[in-house]
């Protein structure tokens, strides 16, 4: 087992804040390095220590943990997930920024000796740090709408009709309207600037979540499909897109499928898939409920996948026709699908693409709504307003998917795409050259 005083001087260090969708690309990157003879250490979630040590890879606690938001917040998990869905600044104000200070102490005392630091989108302490310590950081950044470019404006969750404006309008308004928006939320980062003051740091009046996350270095690292947005204009110098970094074990340890999925799955044509991930699934709603009667309607197989706390729900569901479980690796179920349904984090929406099936997305907050919008402009998706999924509306946007052929071959064309695959080994690469 692992302890802080085990990397007392690492040489670099790879932090991240978020669910498994943002773990899941650092362990595959991380992986990369140590074939490269790199020893990186993985900062974390401390709930996540087993799983990264059973792969592999050094691990450090870079908190917050999930059981001190919970403590700190007197909420549960579901609790929780559910205030995050419903605001995008709960999340801000609430579940990270309240713990700048401490991400910051832990990654200063991690970084000591380190080469170069590896940050998410959300690891303010992470900079913070490598600022104070005068290392050079690299921004991963894991969705297309973090760059937030005037030249390929995402969706915004409660504007979303202004992408379509925005993308009419072109750059140079768009960049006003971007500017007026950051000065809106500075306020919400006044922790940062707070912290900066307080640690010497010099102010910084870029928006800590966007453009604040990149260093002077430039070379921020998109690890997302190229066909999902490309290098822009007025991304960071020397920035680069490299495709997924796909990565995909519950336990670090590899996986199987339950052999009672396996044996669903041999006993009938190929089902339909619904899962929420790893945060949305705390707070699902009528989901499976709806998902469960739409694959009725269209009398479909199904598969569900919805967590450990939702499984007592369905202890009755004994039919044939479905299969419920907690989890499975969705590199090894998705390909055996008709059609995926999910919430449109980035990290599920890769393994869709990956597995060349058509998807039916229900976004419900932040980056998933972008996620969406751009899965369905290449072709390989429909998408349904999670307060729109209804039994009659989901079977709907099923039937398209299941019987228009242009879905699945474009479906089937994005699989064998190299973005899909290499993006680890081509991110790697970027980190080893500049470590270099």
């Amino acid at each position: 087992m692992s302890t802080r005083e085990d990397f007392a001087a690492p040489k670099l260090v790879l932090a991240t804040m978020g669910s498994l969708g943002d773990l899941h690309p650092f362990m595959a990157l991380a992986l990369r390095l140590r074939a490269r003879g790199l020893e990186p250490v993985l900062a974390a979630a401390a709930e996540y220590r087993d799983k990264v040590e059973a792969a592999g890879i050094a691990f450090a606690p870079l908190r917050p943990s999930f059981a001190e938001m919970e403590q700190t917040l007197a909420m549960s998990r579901t609790e929780l997930a559910g205030k995050m869905i419903e605001s995008s600044e709960f999340l801000l104000v609430k579940a990270v920024l309240p713990f700048l200070r401490a991400a910051y102490d832990d990654m200063l005392a991690l970084s000591a000796g380190a080469e170069l630091i590896v940050t998410s989108s959300l690891a303010f302490g992470a900079r913070l740090a490598a600022e104070k310590r005068g290392l050079p950081w690299i921004a991963v950044v894991l969705q297309p709408m973090m760059f937030l470019s005037s030249y390929d404006p995402p969706v915004i969750p409660k504007v979303e009709w202004l992408a379509g404006l925005l993308r009419r309008l072109g750059p140079r308004p768009t960049r006003h309207l971007y500017a007026a928006a950051k000065f809106a939320t500075a306020p919400l980062f006044g922790p940062i600037a707070s912290l900066r003051a307080h640690e010497g740091l010099a102010p910084d009046r870029r928006n800590p979540l966007f453009d604040g996350q990149f260093s002077p270095l430039g070379a921020a690292i998109g690890l997302y499909a190229n066909l999902l947005g490309d290098v822009q204009p007025d991304f960071p110098p020397r920035s680069s897109v490299v495709g997924f970094a796909p990565y995909d074990s519950e336990d670090g340890r590899g996986g199987a499928l339950d052999p009672a999925l396996e044996a669903f799955l041999g006993k009938g044509p190929a089902p339909l898939v619904f899962t929420l991930g790893s945060l949305v699934i705390m707070s699902p709603g009528s989901f499976y409920r709806e998902s469960l009667l739409a694959a009725r309607r269209l009398r479909r197989r199904a598969v569900l996948l919805v967590g450990e706390a939702a499984l007592p729900e369905f202890a009755d569901e004994t039919a044939d026709d479905v299969y419920i479980g907690t989890y499975a690796p969705h590199s090894l179920l998705f390909p055996r699908a008709a059609v995926l349904i999910h919430h449109g984090g980035i990290g599920t929406l890769a393994q869709g693409m990956r597995a060349g099936r058509p998807q039916l997305i229900v976004p419900y907050f932040a980056d998933q709504l972008d996620n969406a919008a751009r899965a369905v402009r290449i072709g390989i998706a429909r998408s349904l307003p999670p307060a729109r999924y209804r039994c009659a509306s989901a079977a709907r946007e099923l039937e398209e998917l299941l019987t228009g052929d242009g879905y699945r071959l474009r479906a089937a064309q994005v699989r064998d795409r190299p973005d899909m695959h290499d993006g680890a080994e081509r991110a790697a690469q970027i980190i080893v050259d500049a470590l270099r």
